[in-house]
């Protein structure tokens, strides 16, 4: 969960996988290791300067992962198909369903507050919980009007869904598992693979991961600043995007 400094580059490892399911999932956690000066398409996506013990450290810190059990649990958790709803999983869907019940017409977000409050007042919902959605959504609507400023969503388009980043992560927790003594590169492909196939389930393109990824990330810590957090996934994309060698551009989404 670091933040990167260095310019986002795409790298790849001579020996790793370029073709196939497994190459894919790898491109659908491109991010971080491109972001962070690491292979897109290999285990040890890590940079050269991290070690085992390193490995260990962070995923103590930021995951409080301290052996393999913990470890598999984590992932089983990102990959699982329903996940526990949130405010911003759910100011979505409430768009999403708004969006689907009126395609031709334009989603105003000026009603959004309208939408969430119908929602609460079914559940009887605390005015607690109502503040807390429509600050989500006024949060999301910032980030999307940038994101579509900085070329990452498409004039018009919104984010159905923030899931990407949980696959996305998965794919490097399951890296930073083998690269930390916890599981054999086998076991980091299964989990691996299994996220890129989860995330292809719940996206239609490269794009629409990469804009679910950005904004999920930028909404778990950037706190809208529009600071690394939201940067290093933007330029990431960009570099996965725009250079010719990249996965997004040579393996099809759907596989």
């Amino acid at each position: 969960m670091g933040l990167f400094t260095k310019r986002p580059r795409l790298l790849s490892d001579p020996q790793g996988v370029f073709q196939g399911p497994l190459a894919h999932a790898f491109a659908t956690g491109a991010h971080m290791p491109v972001a962070g000066g690491g292979v897109w398409n290999a285990v040890h996506s890590s940079c050269s300067c991290c070690d085992a013990e390193d490995e260990r450290e962070k995923l103590r810190a930021s995951w409080g992962i301290t052996d393999t059990a913990g470890w598999e649990r984590a992932l089983l958790a990102l990959t699982e198909e329903v996940r526990p709803p949130t405010a911003l999983s759910t100011v979505l869907e409430l768009r999403v369903q708004a969006i689907t019940a009126r395609p031709d017409v334009p989603f105003d977000a000026g009603g959004w507050p309208d939408l969430i409050g119908y929602w609460c007042q079914s559940r009887g919902a605390a005015r607690e919980v109502y503040d807390e959605m429509v600050t989500e959504a006024a949060r999301v609507w910032e980030y999307e009007e940038r994101m579509t400023s900085d070329g990452v969503l498409p004039r018009g388009a919104v984010v159905r869904t923030v899931r990407a980043y949980d696959f996305g992560r998965a794919v490097n927790l399951a890296r930073w598992g083998a690269n930390g003594g916890y599981a054999s590169e086998d076991m980091a492909r299964h989990h691996i693979i299994r996220a890129g196939a989860m995330s292809m389930r719940f996206h239609g393109s490269w794009e629409e991961m990469s804009a679910g990824f950005t904004l999920g990330r930028a909404m778990g810590f950037d706190d809208g600043a529009f600071g690394p957090y939201y940067t290093d996934s933007v330029e990431a994309h960009k570099a996965l995007v725009g250079d010719p060698r990249s996965p997004w551009r040579n393996l099809p989404w759907r596989m």
